[in-house]
């Protein structure tokens, strides 16, 4: 039997007063695709929030690979994720924007360089390199968001709100 990607065991939030999940567990097998849905209100951020590290859960535990990453901060986790607003640097050009997990992770400039290029050829970006993010549309500006979140291979990449801009080519 294989180790869960990742498992989340009774994670309970609260903000404040106010139960915002309770006694969630969920189970995702490596390889699989998993869709949280639900009205507004519902919880489907707060968990991603939790699953990615920037809201500490109130109860429970969160392993990834097997590892408990429950008390981890997002940037020690093998997660990433594309916000609803994606979360671009306007005063840096797309390239750069890519390329920033991996410049936190030490990795060279040249290195750094050719793996921004080759995540925005994957999104179909390969000439936006050099702009601004202002430059390009909602679409466009959400590809580089998913760029810049695959450039560094992460084991669970976390989406919120993925279907809310995109072109529709």
């Amino acid at each position: 039997m294989t180790t869960p990607l990742v498992d989340i065991s009774s994670v309970s939030h609260r903000f404040g007063q106010h139960t915002v999940l309770k006694n969630v567990s969920l189970t995702i097998e490596p390889g699989s695709y998993t869709i949280l849905l639900g009205p507004s209100g519902s919880g489907k951020t707060t968990l991603l929030s939790i699953l990615g590290g920037f809201v500490t859960p109130s109860e429970g535990k969160v392993l990834i690979r097997g590892e408990d990453c429950t008390a981890v901060p997002p940037a020690k986790r093998p997660t990433t994720t594309v916000f609803q607003d994606y979360a671009l640097f306007p005063h840096m050009s797309v390239g750069s924007n890519v390329g920033f997990g991996l410049r936190m992770q030490g990795v060279d400039a040249a290195a750094r360089t050719a793996r921004a290029r080759e995540a925005l050829a994957l999104v179909g970006l390969a000439t936006a390199f050099d702009k601004k993010p202002h430059q390009l549309s909602g679409g466009q500006r959400q590809r580089v968001a998913l760029a810049r979140a695959l450039v560094v291979e992460p084991a669970v990449l976390l989406l919120d709100e993925p279907l809310g801009a995109l072109d529709l080519k």
